[in-house]
């Protein structure tokens, strides 16, 4: 069965493309009839234009899917890190080259813009589990690149010396006075 050739790859999101080299398939008419009996059974389910996930799929290997490259972020990750204490369950946030919404099944995929060369320099990116994420400092970071007046909750957390060191490849002044601000402990 080619379903269990899927399995083994641990993804569980997939592209066209990631069929044809998981599968072996040449041929576009078979591969199209494998996904709709799959689809029919339930094990597959069409997510996005082109994109099919197993039923136990990972929201987070969804967000990256759907906008690459693109990185979980933002209140995700501070959410995730108890930085900010705001239920942002129904919201994936992502940083992309562009701001986009996507709904899928009662989740907000929400990818927002940062310079290119920000964006591309993958310092405090991790990579696990199919997807990349932020650190922690890495999003606050990109939050407070955003939206500098943002309120942040308990900063513990935080390694301020790493958050300094990831400040310099957004090359922001504003971003260094708002990071000097809560390093002294001034509130917003």
């Amino acid at each position: 069965m080619k379903i269990t050739s899927l399995l083994k790859t641990k993804k569980t999101v997939f592209k066209i493309d990631d069929f044809y080299q998981i599968l072996w398939l040449e041929n576009k008419f078979s591969l199209r009839n494998l996904i709709t009996r799959r689809n029919k059974k339930w094990l597959l389910k069409n997510v996005f234009y082109w994109v099919w996930c197993l039923p136990n799929y990972n929201k987070y290997e969804l967000a990256n899917i759907l906008q690459r490259p693109s990185y979980i972020s933002l209140e995700t990750v501070l959410y995730q890190k108890w930085v900010i204490f705001q239920n942002y369950s129904s919201t994936i946030s992502s940083v992309w080259l562009k701001t986009r919404n996507i709904n899928i099944w009662n989740i907000t995929y929400s990818y927002k813009t940062i310079k290119k060369e920000t964006f591309y320099d993958q310092l405090w990116i991790v990579y696990k589990d199919n997807y990349a994420i932020a650190t922690v400092e890495r999003a606050l970071c990109d939050m407070l690149y955003l939206n500098p007046s943002y309120y942040f909750d308990n900063l513990r957390a935080i390694n301020r010396e790493k958050v300094f060191e990831i400040a310099k490849i957004y090359n922001n002044k504003r971003l260094i006075l708002d990071l000097e601000k809560i390093k002294n402990g001034i509130e917003y």
